[in-house]
């Protein structure tokens, strides 16, 4: 089961950040967004990004690699 949770929340997360780069680009180009709104959106990216970071790494740690770690093949 956690397995399969690897992939998906590695998409979601390289899902979040291009999303927030295209904000910050239509930003730049002066796409009209107001500057409270602008970073409202900023904000809840990069929360969502960090939690799915965080479940990333946990998800690595209880799972495959955690076997392969525990035969000593990784640090």
């Amino acid at each position: 089961m956690i397995d399969k949770l690897h992939k998906p929340f590695f998409f979601t997360l390289v899902g979040l950040v291009c999303l927030g780069a295209v904000i910050v680009i239509l930003k730049i180009w002066g796409v009209e967004l107001p500057d409270h709104l602008f970073f409202k959106i900023i904000g809840t990216l990069v929360v969502l990004i960090l939690l799915f970071g965080f479940l990333l790494v946990v998800n690595s740690d209880f799972g495959q690699h955690k076997k392969l770690k525990d035969e000593n093949y990784l640090d």
